[in-house]
């Protein structure tokens, strides 16, 4: 019963559509420690492009576009992760655009 009240207290801030990944660590003494992670960022990429899935030819195809303002928001909540924390917000930023490329979604500094 324990488990079910953390967990519900440390994911309350997403809504219930969202994926998330969860470590969880039991003891042998009927304890525990989790870690909650924040969605991975294709599925963030594919909800600012409004996409259902990616380019299945990216850079030949292109699946959709989005802003550098979307990756900029993204890179904020990615750098709350624990494996991302001591990152600048520019390098999580150059990651989540050759993720974008690589899934086919174009980042450009404005939409026409």
């Amino acid at each position: 019963m324990a488990f079910c009240k953390d967990f519900n207290a440390r994911t309350q801030k997403y809504k219930s559509e969202t994926p998330m990944a969860v470590t969880i660590t039991a003891f042998t003494d009927n304890t525990f420690e989790f870690s909650v992670k924040s969605p991975s960022v294709s599925w963030y990429l594919k909800k600012a492009a409004g996409i259902e899935s990616g380019s299945s030819r990216p850079s030949h195809v292109t699946a959709s576009t989005i802003t550098v303002k979307h990756v900029y928001e993204i890179a904020k909540i990615k750098q709350s992760d624990p494996f991302c924390q001591y990152m600048s917000l520019e390098s999580i930023s150059k990651s989540i655009i050759g993720t974008a490329n690589s899934m086919g979604i174009k980042v450009q500094k404005e939409l026409d």
